[in-house]
């Protein structure tokens, strides 16, 4: 069974651009934050120095976003709930992808879709690196 978390933002009156509507770069911060618990849903977080960390034990290694794509489908107004749901869709050596939903809470519309693939880099060589094996099956699973 793929690896999905949801959860629910409202959208602040900062999220907004003079339209009115959710500024565009704001959806891609909100699927930063999605990336973020569904990596805390299964026992991985960042710690200070941007290492990632699997049940509190650190690794030596990081996340960078290396391409984000999103695809607009509906805008989003001041004060909408709306609830996102990021899945892991691919785990490979030294990537992840996850895909991201946005639809807003009330009437479930869809208004954003999109994915993004993160690299594992070594923290001391800023290089690609390979998954640590407990951190990829933590992801798989």
């Amino acid at each position: 069974m793929p690896i999905k978390k949801s959860i629910r933002l409202r959208v602040r009156a900062g999220d907004t651009d003079y339209t009115g509507f959710v500024f565009n770069a704001r959806v891609v911060e909100w699927f930063s934050i999605g990336r973020i618990e569904t990596l805390r849903s299964r026992k991985i977080t960042y710690l200070n120095d941007g290492r990632l960390a699997v049940d509190g034990r650190p690794q030596d290694v990081s996340l960078v976003v290396g391409e984000v794509y999103v695809k607009f489908h509906s805008p989003a107004k001041f004060d909408d709930l709306v609830q996102l749901q990021t899945r892991i869709i691919e785990v490979k050596d030294k990537t992840i992808k996850f895909g991201f939903e946005v639809r807003k809470a009330s009437d479930r519309k869809i208004l954003a879709t999109g994915s993004s693939t993160s690299v594992c880099i070594d923290q001391r060589t800023v290089r690609s690196a390979n998954i640590p094996n407990d951190l990829a099956e933590r992801l798989r699973s």
